[in-house]
C-alpha cells in the first residue's frame, strides 16, 4: 500500500490531508486498486524558513499524485528496501524533480503471524 500526498508528508502524518491511496501486488507487479482524493492544499516549506500551508490549483489536485509508472518504479525500491531487511517496511518517501528519495525505513511490528 502506497500513501500519496502534495507538499510535505506532516500533512499525511497529522491527518490535516487524506493521501491518494495505491495498491499494489507484488507479483505479477501491478496496481490493483487507486483511491484519488482531491487534495486542495498543502504544507510546504516557506521562503523565510519553517513550513506554511499552499493551495494547490484545482485541476492538479484532482489528479492522482503519482502515475502508473511513479507507482511501480517506487514499487520496486520499496520491494528491494524489503528484500534488504528481510521484513515488511513502513517506508517513508520524497519524490522532487522525477526522482524518489527514502527519507526512512522502520521495519512492520504489527502484523500478526
Amino acid at each position: 500500500i502506497i500513501e500519496a500526498g502534495y507538499g510535505l508528508g506532516e500533512a499525511i502524518v497529522s491527518g490535516s490531508i487524506t493521501p491518494d491511496g495505491y495498491v499494489v501486488e507484488k507479483e505479477p507487479r501491478r496496481i490493483i486498486d487507486k483511491n484519488i482524493n482531491t487534495q486542495e492544499r498543502m504544507l510546504a516549506r516557506a521562503k523565510n524558513g519553517g513550513n506554511e500551508w499552499q493551495d494547490i490549483p484545482k485541476e492538479q489536485g484532482e489528479k492522482s499524485v503519482l502515475d502508473d509508472e511513479q507507482i511501480i518504479e517506487l514499487t520496486n525500491l520499496i520491494l528491494k528496501i524489503e528484500s534488504h531487511y528481510k521484513s515488511p517496511q513502513d517506508i517513508e518517501w520524497a519524490l522532487e524533480k522525477g526522482k524518489f528519495y527514502i527519507t526512512q525505513s522502520r521495519p512492520i511490528t504489527t502484523l500478526g503471524s
